[in-house]
């Protein structure tokens, strides 16, 4: 397991500061979602925010820092479905509830982001540590919601199906002509309940 990258950021301690970096934050992932990494660059943030450079560089040193910030959070957003799904109904309808939610996510804004950080992550090291990282994060919380529905797994067996699970939850968001949406997410919760629980 990677170790855990620590990130550049120096969020200032009042409200303003720590609302400025909020509005850092959602400016560079909209722009990343919309423009592409290539076409990424903190002066050109800068100036669409109305600030100066060396203030996002306070918040964030580096276009790379800022990147591995906007992937991170993006990442945590998927753990926080996980685990608020979790919290309630009943285990096999949060799961279920949990597949559903993870296929529409991720055939938006978040698989673009995603799909950006695992490119990235073939040609920089620190951006691979990052991805490894968050997979190994949302395995952790899903492995928790496939203990929750079949109790009678052991550890490499729930270890599997959960990455069985996160395969046809990937593939499930980059189909195109799925037809009638509620019915592909339908059938797509049925396969994962199976996988989790055959």
């Amino acid at each position: 397991m990677p170790k855990k990258r620590s990130l550049e950021t120096v969020l200032a301690p009042t409200p303003k500061g720590n609302s400025t970096c909020d509005r850092i934050v959602a400016a560079a992932r909209k722009k990343l979602v919309d423009n592409g990494v290539d076409r990424f660059s903190l002066r050109e943030l800068a100036t669409s925010l109305d600030l100066k450079l060396s203030n996002v560089q306070y918040y964030f040193k580096t276009r790379e820092a800022l990147l591995l910030h906007v992937f991170e959070r993006e990442a945590a957003a998927d753990v926080a479905v996980i685990e608020a799904k979790r919290a309630s109904g009943s285990e096999r309808e949060a799961f279920r509830a949990i597949v559903r939610e993870l296929v529409i996510r991720w055939r938006g804004d978040s698989g673009i982001l995603m799909s950006t950080l695992g490119t990235i992550s073939l040609h920089h090291k620190e951006f691979r540590d990052l991805y490894r990282s968050i997979y190994e994060s949302f395995y952790g919380a899903l492995e928790a919601s496939v203990r929750g529905i079949n109790h009678e797994l052991n550890d490499d067996e729930v270890r599997l199906r959960v990455r069985l699970v996160t395969a046809l939850v990937d593939g499930s968001s980059m189909q195109v002509r799925v037809g009638d949406l509620q019915t592909f997410l339908d059938r797509v919760q049925d396969q994962a309940e199976q996988i989790a629980l055959s």
